[in-house]
């Protein structure tokens, strides 16, 4: 920064309000202008209200233990959490129902699921040493009122808001013994991010290498520090412990140690034969290093090759985290429907920067043929004007919209689903959210990458009967593919209806019979995070072989 910015008269270091100030983006537990308000803290079910929240890392009161502090040693009574009398708390954790007094019935609903406490290495440091206060948490609190935070930067938030909520929800069980499954909630997508250059810190068996060497050799250290600390691994072979990965390829390059074990995934890229597609190099998963680690002589490619992507027969395409007011113009959360008169609609990276293959083509196609202004038909990035405007506002008046895959998977199911966009899936060998167990076909339409050619005719000839089918299932799944079991979410998705169900009451917009039509459920029930669990259930006997 210029000298004066800093040390001038109207510098940061000598004013009360300076003339330029820094981003309070390093430790989120400080805010204001110049970076000295106390700020609360992220930390995953707030430390169960029963300890103090540093960076991550619940420091927990006398008696109490655990990631989240919710277990108490034998014979302490139950003390009062400190969450009902924190309002920015309580508005979006509650104590873990595992931990209330008297305990949960053995006979409550399933599936039960035992929630490590891993080694902080793997979990809790990883979110002290994240770069910025948004990267990889689904929430976070701001100054001066702690006034919660829903994150856009939705790339690994599910780390965070997965282990939450299962750690405040009533399938988490404090006795192994009884767990039908075994969470494993590690945060080696976080490792740390952004990355800039190859991972910097911590490291695991060795410096040196592509992030997903050092993610890889966590996971293994994570597995060897299960079976050196609890018996339950060895049980089953890993066959009932759940692994989330929300890499931007997805879990590619896990190591082989966890082949029986249960994926939950954003890329569900399948076939054995696969390499990495990143533009990112630090990303790449497939290459060796060029001089061999003493820590890891036999190079560390050979511990994570071998295995598919994804495997349909045992793992999971899961939704990634859309915050609720991303999707607030949709119809299915109230909003007035209106007309849809976008044939098509993709904004994002369509080649221009980065590899062309992201937008398979298609904006080429459109711009050689000037579809925007024939069709309707607007696709391109930040700096092309057909796409101009709300992003929101956009998927909520087309038809169609692109779901295509770029560095790995894209939250562009998500963009569609939830404003009730049919979405256009050109994913070859891939499966999209949910797709091993939803009828995709009902509510989308997919397109070969060898017919992207063909994609005005193939969206043209869509009869409109089948157009009006699609978009009526879309509002038989869409709840399926938002979050909202934390308390703080299930209260702003009402907010947001409730206000968008104002605005439709007053008459003031569009009053002619759009499709879909406005979703008339419960925004709580069979989210995301529900459709998961009743997964898992279903998987009980697969996991007992």
């Amino acid at each position: 920064m210029p000298y004066d910015s800093v040390y001038g008269p109207q510098g940061y270091c000598n004013v009360t309000k300076p003339a330029w100030t820094a981003l309070c983006t390093v430790l989120d537990d400080l805010g204001g202008l110049t970076c000295d308000d106390p700020v609360q803290a992220f930390c995953p079910g707030a430390c169960s209200g029963h300890g103090f929240c540093n960076l991550g890392f619940c420091v927990c009161d006398d008696g109490y233990y655990g990631h989240d502090c919710s277990r108490r040693k034998a014979g302490l009574p139950l003390l009062p959490s400190r969450i009902p009398t924190t309002p920015w708390l309580a508005s979006v954790v509650r104590e873990p129902p595992a931990a209330l007094e008297p305990p949960p019935r053995a006979t409550r609903r399933r599936p039960l699921v035992y929630v490590y406490d891993l080694e902080p290495l793997f979990q809790a440091k990883i979110l002290q040493y994240r770069v910025g206060t948004t990267a990889c948490v689904h929430r976070r609190h701001k100054a001066p009122q702690n006034e919660t935070v829903w994150t856009e930067e939705w790339v690994y938030a599910a780390d965070t808001l997965l282990h939450e909520s299962l750690l405040i929800s009533e399938y988490r069980t404090f006795d192994p013994e009884e767990a039908d499954f075994f969470y494993v909630p590690h945060q080696a997508s976080c490792l740390p991010f952004p990355i800039y250059q190859w991972a910097d810190w911590p490291w695991f068996r060795g410096q040196g290498g592509p992030r997903p060497r050092q993610m890889a050799n966590m996971l293994m250290d994570t597995v060897e520090w299960i079976n050196a600390t609890h018996p339950f691994w060895q049980r089953r072979g890993g066959r009932d412990h759940v692994f989330l990965f929300t890499h931007d390829e997805g879990a590619c390059w896990a190591p082989t140690v966890l082949n029986n074990s249960i994926w939950l995934t954003h890329w569900g890229r399948m076939g054995l034969n696969h390499t990495s597609q990143t533009a990112y190099g630090a990303d790449k998963y497939d290459e060796e290093l060029h001089v061999v680690s003493p820590h890891q002589p036999e190079g560390w490619l050979v511990h994570t090759r071998g295995h598919p992507c994804y495997n349909p027969d045992k793992d999971l395409v899961i939704p990634a985290f859309k915050q609720p007011r991303h999707y607030s113009e949709s119809a299915l959360l109230g909003k007035p429907a209106r007309e849809r008169d976008l044939l098509f609609f993709f904004k994002g990276d369509v080649g221009k920067h980065r590899f062309p293959h992201y937008s398979r083509g298609i904006y080429n196609m459109s711009q050689e043929g000037g579809w925007a202004g024939k069709h309707r038909f607007l696709i391109g990035d930040r700096e092309d004007a057909d796409v101009a405007g709300s992003y929101t506002e956009l998927l909520a008046r087309s038809v169609f919209c692109l779901v295509a895959g770029g560095d790995g998977w894209s939250a562009r199911m998500e963009d569609a689903v939830l404003h009730g966009c049919i979405p256009v899936i050109i994913l070859d060998g891939v499966h999209a959210v949910f797709e091993s167990i939803l009828d995709l076909d009902l509510f989308s339409v997919r397109i070969a990458e060898a017919d992207v050619g063909r994609i005005l005719e193939i969206l043209q000839a869509v009869p409109e009967r089948s157009v009006r089918a699609k978009q009526a299932h879309l509002g038989h799944v869409w709840h399926r593919f938002r979050y909202a079991s934390l308390p703080g979410l299930a209260r702003e998705l009402r907010s947001l209806r409730e206000a968008n169900e104002a605005k439709a009451a007053g008459g003031t917009e569009d009053s002619a019979v759009h499709f879909p039509r406005p979703f008339k459920g419960d925004d709580t029930v069979d989210d995301a995070f529900e459709t998961i669990m009743k997964w898992l259930y279903s998987r009980i006997p697969h996991t007992r072989g």
